[in-house]
């Protein structure tokens, strides 16, 4: 998991400590280094101008194996150090018939698996299970991505039905990178404008979205983002909506 730091002076540390790339991957370091990604880096070495902004919102990521550590971890603390109760949930530990092979670990009971790109990260607990989150008490739902993870929750039956109840109620739906392709196949993207991972766009205008190449795209009570890059005017997107609610 990422921590806060105060400077940015610790990601030249890490970058000089880091090995060559095992596998493919996306380094935190070097993102948060980088000049391009100051506002990201201001997110997590900076203390909120408001830590109360968004007191008594309440805020449900959804996400299972293989989500973006970065992505999962910026929205994370994002909300939690502006004061939003923050839940994470994910699907039930799965099961699969013996002849498929499929070995999945115990600690998956509480846990999902973290990824950077391509490379496995860390576990990260979540806080209940998707058929445990109940629309009412949520003001916002939010997919990230990481291709695994949106591709198992897109064929999820259970987090599909909780996220068209989402909107049918109002409420605040959000997704990053990948995280748009579960918005699609739950049929929320018909006649929206959005954004995505862009090898996903096909996936979009076939679900009936106008696909648009910019950070964000807000249409409604959807917000959609393209990637780790946009993760600082995502979440900022998000939070304005979140505000304007009140």
């Amino acid at each position: 998991m990422l921590l806060m730091v105060t400077a940015s002076s610790p990601y030249r540390a890490l970058l000089a400590a880091e090995t060559s790339a095992a596998h493919p991957r996306i380094s935190a370091a070097q993102m948060l280094d980088a000049p391009d990604n100051a506002a990201l880096r201001q997110i997590w070495t900076e203390a909120p101008a408001d830590p109360a902004v968004y007191a008594g919102k309440r805020i449900v990521v959804i996400a299972t194996d293989g989500v973006e550590e970065i992505e999962l971890t910026t929205i994370l603390h994002f909300f939690k150090t502006r004061g939003a109760t923050v839940h994470l949930a994910a699907p039930k530990k799965p099961k699969y018939p013996a002849y498929h092979g499929i070995q999945i670990p115990a600690v998956r009971e509480t846990h999902i698996l973290t990824i950077h790109y391509i490379e496995t990260a860390g576990w990260a607990a979540f806080n209940k299970t998707v058929d445990e989150v109940m629309v009412p008490d949520y003001d916002a739902f939010i997919v990230p991505g990481g291709a695994w993870n949106p591709d198992t929750l897109r064929s999820d039956l259970q987090v599909r039905k909780l996220l068209q109840e989402a909107a049918a109620a109002g409420k605040l739906l959000a997704a990053i990178c990948h995280g748009p392709w579960v918005l699609s196949d739950a049929g929320l993207l018909k006649g929206r404008r959005a954004t995505a991972w862009w090898s996903t766009q096909p996936d979009l205008e076939n679900a009936g979205a106008t696909y648009v190449d910019t950070s964000v795209v807000v249409d409604g009570n959807i917000v959609t983002s393209r990637a780790p890059i946009d993760l600082a005017p995502f979440v900022q997107a998000v939070g304005e909506k979140l505000s304007a609610s009140r």
